[in-house]
Order: C-alpha cells, then structure tokens, then sequence
C-alpha cells in the first residue's frame, strides 16, 4: 500500500484511498448539510415575503368590502328608493285611508 504523507505546519496527514474516499464523503456532507440549510432559509424568506404581500392584499379587499357595503347602504336607504319611485317613475304616495297595516301575530310556542 502506498501512502504519501502531507506536511502542513505541524498536523501530519496521511493519504491514502480509505483517507480521500473518506474525505470527500465528510466534505459532501458538508456542502450537502449547507445546501440544505440555505435552501430552508430562502424558502422561510420567501414565505414571509409572500405572507406581507398577502396581509397587504387582505387590508385593501377589507376597505374595498367596507366602501361597497357603505355604498350598498346608501343606494337601498328607503328615501333614496321613495325619491326615485316618485321622481324617475311617476309613482304617488298612496292616501292614507288605502293604507292597511298588518300586525304580526306573536311566535306561538309549540
């Protein structure tokens, strides 16, 4: 078996085939290990950068939300919808002796 022997300041290495084989399966793990950390990192920025993009997307649809249903309000208030019965469709108010009031009879329990 032939083994050459490296001197590096005072460590003395051996190398042989076991030696590099080993070597380079330490230094694969290695970079493996580090591939993967740094992969784990990037995909947690990436989700916190897509869950800021969300939240923000989130806040505009609830101001939209509650500009339409504030809208949605105004345009169904009973004396918008009188005014354009009466001004836009040419419809009277009824006289009050055509009126008939109904009463609601109580939920009986049963």
């Amino acid at each position: 078996m032939t083994s050459r022997v490296g001197d590096i300041g005072s460590l003395v290495f051996e190398r042989g085939r076991r030696g590099s084989v080993r070597r380079a399966l330490v230094i694969l793990l290695i970079v493996a290990s580090l591939i993967l950390y740094v992969a784990g990192k990037v995909s947690i920025v990436q989700l916190g950068y897509r869950i800021e993009a969300l939240e923000r997307e989130k806040k505009e649809l609830e101001r939209a939300n509650r500009s339409l249903r504030i809208e949605a309000s105004s345009l169904s208030a009973p004396a918008r919808i009188e005014e354009i019965a009466t001004k836009r469709m040419g419809m009277v108010r009824p006289p009050k002796e055509n009126v008939v009031t109904v009463k609601r009879k109580a939920a009986s329990a049963e």
